[in-house]
């Protein structure tokens, strides 16, 4: 089986370490190889454009899709995005590849505010698109009965507003700690292709994931 995924710097792991972001460790614990085709600060439109000749060209069985976050921070329209994503699955399917989409996290727009003060109101008009392009995605996708994995369920809300600064760099962007959570949480949905295991046999503490096999 041949898996890709592409989308932006969540993808990439934009602001840590190599080894250290989510996909980095997924395929640290994956017997299938995962081939990454994110591009830092690309849109919707931009995976549109490299879509052919980055994935569909190589007919992998699978792809993985993150995106919408610079579509939201450009200033575009949620249904700007959806449409783009829309045109994104039509391809793959057609393509005879299965598309499954990443719902992007969430914005967070007080930290995002304290790197960029006077950026307020773009901030929150890119987190208010950003969550209803997230809605029209996630509702298509049920009614096509495409998979969907939330990256925002990865962590608990009342903990990221606690204390954002051990989750967000720049309320965009991640850190090392909120990477581990993103790969348990990818682990967990898609370890029945990435490792071969039943999701019963995982354990998930958010920080490691532990197999309980003797």
């Amino acid at each position: 089986m041949t898996l890709y995924i592409i989308g932006d710097s969540l993808v990439t792991g934009f602001g840590v370490a190599n080894g250290k972001s989510w996909l980095d460790l997924v395929q640290q614990e994956s017997t299938q190889s995962l081939i990454n085709k994110g591009n830092d600060g690309d849109t919707t439109s931009d995976i549109l454009l490299r879509l052919h000749e980055d994935v569909i060209s190589h007919t992998p069985d699978t792809m993985f899709i993150l995106a919408g976050t610079n579509d939201a921070l450009a200033g575009r329209t949620a249904n700007t995005v959806y449409n783009n994503m829309l045109q994104i699955i039509k391809e793959c399917i057609n393509s005879g590849i299965v598309p499954i989409i990443i719902l992007p996290p969430f914005i967070h727009v007080e930290t995002a505010v304290k790197h960029h003060p006077d950026s307020r109101e773009s901030f929150e008009s890119a987190s208010t698109t950003l969550k209803r392009y997230r809605r029209l995605i996630e509702d298509y996708c049920i009614d096509e009965r495409i998979d969907t994995i939330d990256f925002n369920k990865a962590f608990i809300l009342s903990d990221v507003d606690l204390e954002p600064e051990l989750y967000y760099l720049d309320g965009v962007h991640f850190t090392e700690m909120a990477h581990k959570k993103l790969a348990d949480k990818f682990l967990y949905k898609y370890n029945y292709i990435l490792v071969h295991k039943n999701p019963a046999d995982y354990i998930i503490n958010y920080d490691t994931v532990i197999t309980t096999d003797n």
